[in-house]
């Protein structure tokens, strides 16, 4: 299906059904909005905060002093959305993934609490208004049960479709057991599990990031890779594939060129020491290849354009979702991202990019 709410999308965004796995409500979503779900005293929390914003933040300037074009980091509403990234772009279902911050607050209790204002506005302003949107739930890893019975909670809504857990700010890596009751929640409620990477974490660093490096754009071009290393080593070191046998894992936002250096990695430590990581029944590879998925955003950008071809073959393309970012600062352009796939792979491995690996990952369309 091709869009027909679109103004000029062209190339595959026009003839093929395109599904957008990760896309952001940036602003979209007032902090008025969300403390109508929530109870007091978090209310009051989120409403009477002292300096510009109720959320920790890093300190770092992502506009790097108007270096950075800010627009168009946000959008007003679910309206706004449907017209600048469905008309314009093309895409026919976005995947919105509405709230990063959750697993960097120090307090559990408002985490808890802000992850259900913020699923419930998803819910009621943006999946309600549009049919063709869709949606996961932002779960907060403080309380690994509180965070299962908020899966359960609106798991079970038909444009649900996985969980949401940035990678930058659990305490733990997320592999470890204590995150289980999570990962059986997503599986109970036929959910895909995704994981976007972050770079500033607040309280939580992983390694070092945040501290040394003198421009963002350095925080930015190492921190996403690295937390989504370290989240794949801690699930295959803890067996969570064999535990849960049929969740499948995205990961988002950190390119594509980092998972054969990690598969092919793991595969070398796991064959000298199988025993520290007793569950695996196959070798690291093989899950990767069977049931982990990468969004393509933000596509590697190699001088000999030759190289993007062995990049996407050595992924697979069964591996690889079609993902924009939209509308973040750094997002790929879904036009200029559709064209690359049609130089680089024929015509089944497009469609295979832009449309079935998601509808088989999210049960879209299906």
């Amino acid at each position: 299906m091709a869009s027909q709410r679109g103004s000029s999308p062209t190339g595959p965004m026009e003839k093929s059904t395109v599904i957008d796995v990760d896309v952001h409500l940036g602003g979209a979503i007032d902090y008025e909005d969300v403390t109508a779900y929530m109870n007091e005293p978090h209310q009051s929390r989120l409403v009477n905060h002292s300096g510009p914003s109720p959320l920790p933040w890093s300190g770092w300037d992502r506009n790097s002093g108007g270096k950075i074009d800010s627009d168009p980091h946000t959008i007003a509403d679910a309206d706004e959305l449907d017209q600048r990234l469905c008309g314009e772009f093309g895409v026919d279902y976005p995947i919105l993934n509405p709230m990063s911050w959750v697993p960097r607050l120090p307090e559990t209790d408002f985490a808890v609490e802000l992850a259900r204002g913020y699923n419930q506005v998803l819910l009621d302003d943006y999946l309600d208004r549009h049919d063709h949107f869709y949606g996961t739930v932002t779960v907060p890893t403080q309380d690994p049960q509180r965070a299962a019975e908020e899966i359960d909670r609106i798991g079970g809504e038909d444009q649900i479709v996985g969980i949401y857990i940035a990678t930058g700010g659990p305490d733990r890596p997320l592999g470890d057991p204590d995150y289980d009751v999570i990962y059986q929640a997503a599986q109970d409620n036929d959910l895909a599990v995704v994981y976007h990477g972050h770079v500033d974490a607040f309280l939580t660093d992983f390694p070092r990031q945040n501290q040394g490096l003198e421009e963002y754009v350095s925080v930015n071009a190492l921190g996403h890779p690295w937390t989504q290393m370290l989240t794949m080593t801690s699930l295959m070191e803890q067996g969570t594939p064999e535990k849960f046998p049929d969740l499948d894992f995205v990961f988002l936002e950190a390119g594509l060129l980092w998972v054969p250096y990690m598969a092919y990695r793991l595969n070398k430590e796991h064959n000298m020491q199988p025993n520290a990581s007793p569950l695996l029944e196959k070798s690291p590879e093989e899950y990767v290849r069977d049931r982990f998925y990468f969004g393509t955003q933000p596509l590697e950008e190699p001088l000999d354009a030759s190289h993007m071809k062995q990049i996407f073959d050595l992924v697979g393309r069964d591996s690889i979702l079609f993902a924009s970012d939209f509308p973040h600062w750094d997002f790929d352009n879904p036009s200029t991202l559709g064209k690359t796939l049609t130089k680089n792979l024929d015509d089944k491995g497009v469609e295979t990019v832009l449309n079935k690996n998601a509808r088989q990952v999210f049960g879209i369309g299906s």
